[in-house]
C-alpha cells in the first residue's frame, strides 16, 4: 500500500515498511489488539537510530496514538493519515461484528465486497487497476488475520483526549471524499493537536496513499525534511496492509 509512495521518499529518507502481525512473513497473531500492535512498532523502534518520524494510515493511526502514548523519545515527527482518534460508537461496533460474521461464514470475499467501494473515491473507481490492486492486496489477507483487525478497531481506546499532548510537530492528511475517516473530523484532529497542520488531498478517499502517491508522498516529505535532520528514519504505518487498516 505504500510502495509507490515511499518510492518516491527514498531520495531524501530511509523508509522502513513493518509488517504488523498476521502480514507478510510475520505470522504471528498473538497481537489481537491496538496497544499490543504498538508494543510491536515500540520494539521495532527501539532498535532504530533517532531521530524518527512515525507515519500511521488508518488503524495505523490508531497505532501511531497508542504509541505516542508511550512518549517514544526517539519518535520527532508524526503524520496520521486518514485515520480517527475517537473510540469505536456502539454503531461501529455493531458494523465491526457484521463484518466479522460475514467474514467467518462468506470469507475474505465478503470484505473486499464491501470495503473497495468505500475506500476509494469515484474517481478511483474509474480506475480498474487501481480497483484490482486494492482487491488483491484484502484478498491475500488471512481470515483470521482480517477477524483480529476488525476485533481490534472495534475494541480500539479512546484517544481524543490525548491529542493536546502530542508533543512533536504532527501533520493530519485526509481524502478528499474519505465517508471513513472524514475531512471535517481530521481537521478537528488536527486543531487539537499543539500546532497541528492539516492537509485535504484531492480527489481522494480513504486510500490517499494508493489513489494520490505522488500528492501525498510531496506533503510528507516536506513536512518530514523541515521536521527531521537529513539522517532520518520515516517510519510507515499500516492496517491490513490495511490497512491498519
Amino acid at each position: 500500500m505504500w510502495s509507490s509512495v515511499a518510492r518516491r521518499l527514498l531520495g531524501s529518507l530511509r523508509v522502513l515498511k513493518p509488517d504488523l502481525p498476521g502480514r507478510g512473513d510475520n505470522t504471528d497473531l498473538a497481537f489481537p489488539s491496538i496497544e499490543a500492535y504498538a508494543d510491536f512498532v515500540a520494539a521495532l523502534l527501539g532498535a532504530l537510530p533517532a531521530p524518527l518520524g512515525l507515519v500511521g494510515f488508518s488503524m495505523g493511526g490508531y497505532v501511531a496514538l497508542a504509541l505516542m502514548k508511550r512518549r517514544p523519545e526517539k519518535v520527532r515527527a508524526l503524520a496520521l493519515v486518514d485515520t480517527r482518534s475517537a473510540a469505536e460508537d456502539q454503531t461501529g461496533k455493531a458494523r465491526r461484528d457484521e463484518a466479522i460474521a460475514d467474514l467467518r461464514t462468506r470469507g475474505v470475499d465478503a470484505v473486499a465486497e464491501a470495503m473497495v467501494p468505500r475506500l476509494l473515491s469515484p474517481e478511483s473507481l474509474r480506475s480498474p487497476e487501481l480497483v484490482e490492486r486494492v482487491r488483491r492486496i484484502i484478498l491475500r489477507q488471512r481470515p483470521e488475520t482480517l477477524e483480529s483487525d476488525l476485533t481490534a478497531i472495534r475494541d480500539r481506546p479512546d484517544s481524543s483526549g490525548f491529542l493536546k499532548e502530542i508533543p512533536v510537530p504532527t501533520l493530519v492528511l485526509a481524502g478528499e471524499h474519505d465517508v471513513i475517516s472524514t475531512p471535517v473530523e481530521s481537521r478537528a484532529m488536527a486543531d487539537a493537536i499543539p500546532g497541528a497542520r492539516f492537509v485535504q488531498i484531492s480527489g481522494a478517499s480513504h486510500l490517499t496513499p494508493m489513489e494520490k502517491p505522488k500528492a501525498v508522498a510531496t506533503v510528507l516529505s516536506e513536512f518530514f525534511s523541515a521536521s527531521l535532520t537529513k539522517t532520518s528514519s520515516s517510519l510507515g504505518g499500516s492496517s491490513g496492509t490495511t490497512a491498519a487498516g
